[in-house]
């Protein structure tokens, strides 16, 4: 017995419990219905406006209609000349890049054109160097033979010896930018 009335206590505290559970179920759910019936109301006065707006619509819809075919008409004309914008546009990209090879080409020919004439103006720099030493050598000589000449005559070494010297310091003046014609002048000077 004592079993059966644990287990009745038991039952009824389920059942008190479940209770408790739909009373709260009930009073969640009447407060739902309360705020739905709220809701209600907000959405029915929102359609009473909508409804409003849409008789305002419909009565501007021919002003509106006129208004769309005109910046449909607008848009098309703006459309059509960026197109035309748009063709211009690549043509002058397509006469650019043309004329940028060009100029490539035009850069490489000047590059290969300025290394070609470096190589010549180097290839003149050794040449003139060259005939500077040919040219001094030549001067040499032509003393030496003068100076076995002048041994065997009557011959005056101081006044031939200060004629070289000052040779030699015209030479060394001239030498920052010596120059064929101006070599030449010099040999003149020096068998005068």
């Amino acid at each position: 017995m004592i079993k059966r009335v644990t287990f009745s206590e038991q039952l009824v505290r389920d059942y008190q419990l479940e209770a408790y559970n739909w009373k709260e179920q009930y009073e969640s759910l009447q407060i739902d219905v309360e705020y739905l019936e709220k809701s209600k109301i907000t959405l029915e006065q929102q359609v009473r406006a909508l409804t409003s707006e849409l008789a305002v619509e419909k009565a501007s819809s021919s002003q509106t209609d006129k208004e769309k075919a005109r910046l449909e008409t607008s848009f098309s004309e703006k459309l059509s000349k960026a197109s035309e914008d748009i063709r211009e546009l690549k043509s002058l990209l397509d006469a650019k890049e043309s004329y940028a090879g060009e100029l490539v080409q035009n850069l490489t020919q000047a590059q290969e054109d300025l290394r070609v004439s470096s190589d010549k103006k180097r290839d003149y720099e050794i040449l003139e160097d060259k005939f500077v030493i040919e040219v001094s050598w030549a001067f040499l000589n032509s003393r030496r033979d003068i100076l076995v000449e002048a041994s065997q005559e009557n011959f005056n070494l101081e006044y031939e010896l200060a004629k070289i010297n000052e040779t030699i310091e015209k030479t060394q003046q001239n030498q920052d930018s010596p120059s064929p014609v101006a070599e030449a002048s010099m040999l003149k000077m020096i068998w005068i």
